[in-house]
């Protein structure tokens, strides 16, 4: 219902920041230069290659070496599910790769867990730095929304910081309950006492990988080398503009990361919530709100339409070589 909710409100934004324009999006497609995003297109693809890499540096440590191939497949699934259901392709993914490469899928759950957090700590640096160098342009943007700041209003709120601490107070007393029981039970050997100590330590497995990778800093350079390509991904859309064209390296890094942190919401494709913030980001830098939305359309809409493709193309291509990827294997 939560998710309903939030892709139902991205749809509301979406359709009142478009209402009326469609005919200036289809003016404005016939004058792009698709040669930028066929350049877009490849390095979205090199960028996945790239996290693919990345991926099979904490699994091998594991014991298992999957092919390339298919851990780069299994994460353009995970695109694909996700533009259906939010944070639903981390565990599509899982069970992808587990299937193809007879890896157990709590072992690559916890590969997952180390992945997202280089992602999220490399994501906090990088917008540690441009809060510190571009205080005044976030100003100015929180100034020019009127729905951001509404938005953040009602966001921090004496409701919502209780909620939160509940939620983080089930959170703790679930994972004290889960280790009361395995301790309980001890001395025990029945099924489900068996099962949850083969998670706890498949997944605590999969963690401890990050201590075991021969050349941690290859690991952290395609941490870096991901986001470079995925900025420059969007910088191109600037080139295939023409009212963007003149734009710098410099205001793609601002919009890259303002719409990188507004990706971390659990919309689907951060339909709406990524249009509305690009766009305003564009118009601090000069450029006309309606020449904003409609960048934030094509820059956003070039992305999400490569991985639909490239996801429904590896589910095909797994489903024919592996049968029923989303069945569980007893190695999983």
């Amino acid at each position: 219902m939560k998710y309903l909710l939030l892709f139902g409100i991205g749809v509301f934004i979406f359709w009142k920041i478009y209402k009326g324009e469609w005919g200036r999006v289809k003016e404005a497609l016939k004058n792009l230069n698709y040669f930028w995003i066929g350049i877009s297109i490849v390095l979205s693809i090199l960028s996945q290659i790239s996290r693919a890499i990345r991926w099979n540096m904490l699994i091998r440590p594991l014991g298992y070496n999957p092919r390339l191939g298919n851990t780069f497949l299994s994460i353009m699934v995970l695109y694909l599910v996700n533009l259906i259901v939010p944070r639903g392709g981390e565990v599509a993914r899982c069970i992808v790769l587990s299937r193809s490469e007879k890896i157990p899928f709590t072992k690559l759950v916890g590969t997952v867990f180390i992945e997202r957090l280089a992602d999220l700590m490399t994501l906090t640096i990088l917008s540690l730095i441009f809060i510190i160098t571009q205080i005044r342009i976030l100003i100015n943007l929180y100034n020019s929304i009127h729905e951001l700041k509404s938005g953040i209003s009602q966001i921090f709120t004496l409701k919502t910081l209780i909620i939160v601490i509940l939620v983080i107070i089930l959170l703790f007393a679930g994972l004290f309950l889960f280790r009361a029981i395995i301790k309980k039970n001890s001395n025990k050997n029945s099924s489900f006492v068996l099962k949850l100590r083969e998670l706890k330590r498949n997944v605590v497995e999969g963690i401890k990988s990050i201590a075991k990778l021969k050349n941690k800093w290859y690991f952290i350079a395609h941490s870096l080398l991901i986001f470079i390509l995925w900025l420059f991904m969007l910088y191109v859309i600037f080139l295939a503009y023409e009212p963007t064209r003149h734009l710098s390296l410099w205001t793609g890094i601002v919009t890259f990361l303002i719409g990188g942190i507004v990706m971390i919401l659990p919309i689907s494709g951060g339909i709406g919530v990524w249009h509305l913030a690009v766009s305003y980001t564009l118009v601090l830098y000069g450029v006309s709100l309606e020449d904003s939305e409609i960048f934030a359309l094509v820059a956003h809409s070039t992305t999400n339409l490569i991985y639909l493709i490239l996801g429904l193309i590896a589910y095909i291509w797994l489903f024919t070589v592996t049968g029923s990827i989303f069945k569980f294997s007893k190695s999983s």
